[in-house]
Order: structure tokens, then C-alpha cells, then sequence
């Protein structure tokens, strides 16, 4: 099992997320002072500023702290969060008292088609729940699933009503739910499986606003009836936002820019990621393919988590309106400038007026196109990234369409000669992929043979794959007891296995959140290969230990390093 004690394992124990996270389990169950001592601690970690804790992640019971182990080790950082435990900094207690924020709600009708089931299941009026429902204060657990999705407390026993056995395809958002013994509010527009009691006019995510999100874990919310007139009165009196475009940037911040002449299946601007958010319920997002995009940034000229574009499957075609130097790296979709093919893997000039079209990927899946001085969209949120689900970043929150015109930032001193990477270092993108994986967080909630055939069998890329996680098919692994746990916190890579037993692999737009058991998580090095299989590849799991996954890490980066100081050296 992927657990390690310490001395007061009444008080906490420690859990594996891969080789860069560690989860401090306070309790097993929700529990308003198990969730405030999570809190306690997370605050106690963050007024430390340790270097190489990256996030924290606060969630009903425990606390996920994503951490980098080349600064901090797994062990030294156990022994800082026991002390912080052993101080009495998160000490048995009521939580802090936070902000009371009230949301307008107008009950019924359709703004919440499911009031009458929820009266009917439990044998009252709708009034009736009505009354109980805004009657109620609710402490906010935390935030997960989507930016700003508050998971309240308090929920009346006689309000308790199931999930819909099919999630609907859209609920709006401010939309007011309740899922068995829980009740949220949907900040944004999303599939879900919540009975819709009623809808709220007040916006819980605006990233233009000073603060983003409405509602923050440690506040309590109370819901006030409204009806419709009202909520229309209040609907159009909230600020409109639509996320700024630089379509016509200053001359002086820009060497450039191209117009997409056709978009390809799936084209968004990408860099890092976007981090520091999700305890707000905010993916981090980013490039899936980070070798791929960090050697692309690399042979433009650019620092690497520049932002560029990332194509999916089928590339796109775009005219340069001045001289730019560019990369293309990943999946091989037959690059031709003017008409004349390209090297993958490779940096280049392009004239003025110059056309890069792109193709069907040959081999793997994703391709990204670095220009010189990166994409210079407006940063959302501290990052440049295209967050479909979300609707920010990028170019306004969505896949590049035709006619969109990019700007890309002054030339960075690149050389205008062309670049190779050398054949050694490019990776290739076969029909069966090993993925070393480090057991943990769940494992011990699988039966032993389950186990054995996680790490024995092969599995199937399934269509079912995309941005947020990779759906696999194979033989079905088992539970001890059911598929559910308290929803605790994910991070790219961790291997949850939902009630039908297949693997579900989470990558680069997971959700912050999930309520299945985690058998383990695919190490950060390895998840290149994942993100590059295509339907029909086959995966293979092999057991991996937390030094084997540190020393690939180390060897990763020194790749990166010697191609930095090779290319430095070129110039």
C-alpha cells in the first residue's frame, strides 16, 4: 500500500499522489472539524513558504500538496507537516468563522426542473422544500469540480434526493443542485447530475473581477427566495464581460502576427498552465505534451512556457504577415511552409506572407507551433492557457477559428538558420506504450488481484479521450467496497477507476476533484507517451518506486539542460 504512518496515526496519515504529490489524510469522514484542522494546516504550509511546495489543495478530509521533488524531498516534507500537526497548528476545533454571502435564488419552474421530484421523493411540498432549503446555513467545505463550485454542508436530511441516473448534457450556470446529502451551486455552464432546484442570477466566476471567486472554502451561504422578475432585474444589472482579444495589439510589443486560415479539429493556445488556483476549483490546464512543447519553445528562441499553439489530430494553416522564426515539435502532421515540406522536430524562418499548413497526424496526435517571442494573448488568471471548459484564456476561452488573427511577441535573438533536434532525442509514438506508475492514493481499496492485473494486463485507448483524462478499456478492475470515496483532490496522471472498473487517466484539464478511488498515478515524465496515443494503442502499466520515478525526472530535465546549453551555444 502506498500509506506511510507516523507517530500519531490517529491524527493523520500520509497517502502517495506520484512522484510530485502527497496527500495528509486528517479523517475519514465529512465532518466540520476534520475539514477545518485540513484548512488549519493548509494555512499553517502556505505561511511557511516553503520552497518546492507548488499548491495546495484543501478538500473535505484531507490535503493534497503538489510539491517539486527535485527542491523538497517526500520525506522532509512528511516531517514538516507532522510538526505543523504536533504544534497544534490545525488542533481539534470549530472552523474560523469566514464571510456569510447570500445568493438570490429563484425556486422552480425552469430555472429548477427537479423541485417537484425532490418534493415528491421526500413526501413534501415543493414549498415545503423550498422553505427548508433557504432556511438552511451552509458551511463551504471547498471548491472543486469547476471554478468557484462551492461543496456545502448542512443539507437537511429530508431535502436528501439521488443523482440523475443520466447526466444532463448542459445545466446553466448559477444553477442550484442537490446530489444525496450535498447541495452546490454551478458556476459555470457544464454537464452534471444534480437535481436543479433553482438558478441563481449572481455570477460565483468572473476572472475580470478584483476577486474572481464569490464564494471561498471557510464561508457560509445562505440562499434567498426571489422571484422571476426579480431575478431578471438582477441578472441584467450584473456587469457583462467579454474576455479581451488583442486583435490589433501596440506596434511596439509585437514582431507580429498570423491569421488562421483554417483552424484543424482542435487548435488553442497553450503554455504551462495556470497555477496557484486549484483550491478555487481551477485546473491548472496547459500544454498536454510537455516534452514536446518545451523543446518547441526551446528551438524557437523562447523561454519554455511560452505560449504556443497546440493541434489535435488535424493541423491547421496560417499566413504570417511579417517574418517570424518558428518550431514545430510532436505528432507529425506533415508541415509545409510555401508549399514545401518541413522537417518535424525542427525550427525555422518564415517570410513575410509566408503559409504554414498542417495536415493529418501521421504518427501521435498533438503538435505544437512555437513562434519567436510566444503568443502574446492577455494572461487570465497568471497564464496565457486556452481553458475550454472554463471559457478563459487564450483566445477568449475557445479553439481558434478562421479569420482569428495571433499576435506573437518581438524577436527574442534566435538565430534565422534553421534548427534540427538531434534523431537521439526525438521520441517515438508506438502502438503499445509503457507507463510507470506509482501506486497510491487508493490501492488498498482494490481487491489484491485487481491489483495483479493493473500491472499485468493491456489496455485499449479508448475514443473516449480528450483534455481532461484518457478513458481505457481492458479487463475491469475491482473494488472492496464500491467505487465511492470522499471526493478528495487529483493531479495529471492519477489513475482513478470509476463503478465500471476501467482505468481513467487524468490529464492536463482535469478536474480539481474526484469521488472514485485512485489505484495509482502514471509518473509526470511518462505522460508525453499517453498524450500522444491515439485510439486502438495499447497501454501497459509497470510498478515504479519513488526513486526510479525521481531519477527519470532528473534525467528529463538534464535532456532539457544540455539541449538549452547546445542551442545557447549554437546562437
Amino acid at each position: 500500500m502506498a500509506r506511510d504512518s507516523v507517530k500519531d496515526t490517529e491524527t493523520i496519515r500520509f497517502l502517495n499522489m506520484g512522484e510530485q504529490g502527497l496527500v495528509a489524510e486528517l479523517g475519514s469522514v465529512i465532518d466540520p472539524r476534520v475539514n477545518a484542522r485540513v484548512h488549519r494546516l493548509s494555512t499553517a504550509l502556505r505561511h511557511q513558504s516553503v520552497a518546492g511546495i507548488r499548491e495546495l489543495v484543501p478538500t473535505y478530509r484531507s490535503l493534497l500538496i503538489l510539491f517539486d521533488p527535485l527542491l523538497l524531498s517526500r520525506k522532509r516534507l512528511r516531517e514538516m507537516v507532522a510538526r505543523c500537526v504536533g504544534d497544534n497548528h490545525v488542533g481539534p476545533g470549530l472552523p474560523a468563522t469566514g464571510n456569510v454571502v447570500r445568493l438570490p435564488v429563484c425556486y422552480g419552474g425552469d430555472f429548477g426542473p427537479d423541485l417537484e421530484f425532490v418534493a415528491s421523493h421526500n413526501g413534501v411540498s415543493p414549498e415545503k422544500i423550498v422553505a427548508l432549503h433557504s432556511g438552511t446555513s451552509y458551511p463551504v467545505y471547498m471548491l472543486g469540480f469547476l471554478p468557484g463550485f462551492p461543496y456545502l454542508g448542512g443539507l437537511p436530511e429530508c431535502l436528501a434526493a439521488p443523482r440523475l441516473e443520466t447526466p444532463r448534457q448542459q445545466v446553466a450556470a448559477g444553477s442550484v443542485g442537490i446530489a444525496g446529502s450535498q447541495t452546490g451551486v454551478y458556476p459555470l455552464h457544464s454537464p452534471g447530475g444534480w437535481r436543479i432546484i433553482g438558478r441563481t442570477p449572481l455570477r460565483l466566476f468572473d476572472p475580470t473581477r478584483t476577486e474572481p471567486f464569490l464564494v471561498c472554502a471557510g464561508d457560509r451561504v445562505r440562499f434567498d427566495p426571489i422571484d422571476r422578475t426579480d431575478f431578471e432585474r438582477l441578472q441584467s444589472n450584473r456587469p457583462q464581460y467579454d474576455e479581451p482579444v488583442p486583435i490589433s495589439p501596440a506596434a511596439d510589443c509585437l514582431a507580429g502576427s498570423f491569421t488562421v486560415l483554417k483552424p484543424g479539429l482542435l487548435t488553442t493556445i497553450q503554455d504551462r498552465g495556470r497555477f496557484g488556483f486549484r483550491a478555487f476549483g481551477v485546473s491548472p490546464g496547459g500544454v498536454m505534451d510537455s516534452l514536446a512543447a518545451r523543446v518547441a519553445n526551446l528551438l524557437a528562441g523562447n523561454k519554455p512556457d511560452a505560449a504556443l499553439l497546440e493541434m489535435t489530430l488535424l493541423g491547421g494553416s496560417f499566413r504570417f504577415a511579417a517574418g517570424a522564426y518558428v518550431a514545430v515539435c510532436g505528432a507529425d502532421m506533415g508541415c509545409r511552409l510555401n508549399g514545401v515540406a518541413v522537417h518535424n522536430w525542427s525550427a525555422f524562418a518564415v517570410p513575410a506572407g509566408g503559409e504554414l499548413t498542417f495536415g493529418h497526424a501521421v504518427t501521435g496526435c498533438r503538435a505544437y507551433l512555437a513562434v519567436c517571442g510566444g503568443v502574446t494573448v492577455p494572461a487570465v488568471l497568471g497564464s496565457r492557457s486556452t481553458s475550454l471548459r472554463s471559457g478563459i484564456g487564450g483566445y477568449g476561452g475557445r479553439a481558434l477559428r478562421v479569420g482569428d488573427l495571433v499576435p506573437y511577441g518581438r524577436v527574442c535573438g534566435a538565430v534565422a538558420t534553421k534548427r534540427l533536434l538531434p534523431p537521439r532525442l526525438i521520441p517515438d509514438y508506438p502502438e503499445e506504450i509503457r507507463l510507470r506508475v506509482l501506486p497510491g492514493p487508493q490501492d488498498d481499496l482494490f481487491e489484491p488481484q485487481s491489483i495483479e492485473t493493473f500491472f499485468t494486463a493491456a489496455y485499449t485507448v479508448t475514443p473516449r479521450n480528450d483534455r481532461m483524462g484518457y478513458c481505457l478499456d481492458g479487463p475491469p478492475l475491482r473494488h472492496r467496497n464500491g467505487a465511492d470515496i470522499v471526493s478528495d483532490g487529483l493531479c495529471a496522471g492519477a489513475v482513478q477507476v470509476p463503478g465500471d472498473g476501467l482505468p481513467l487517466v487524468m490529464t492536463a484539464d482535469h478536474q480539481t476533484t474526484g469521488g472514485y478511488p485512485k489505484i495509482g498515478a502514471v509518473i509526470g515524465p511518462d505522460l508525453f507517451r499517453l498524450v500522444q496515443a491515439r485510439q486502438g494503442v495499447r497501454v501497459r502499466f509497470v510498478r515504479c518506486t519513488d526513486g526510479e520515478a525521481l531519477r527519470a525526472l532528473k534525467l528529463q530535465e538534464g535532456l532539457f539542460d544540455g539541449l538549452r546549453s547546445a542551442l545557447a551555444e549554437g546562437a
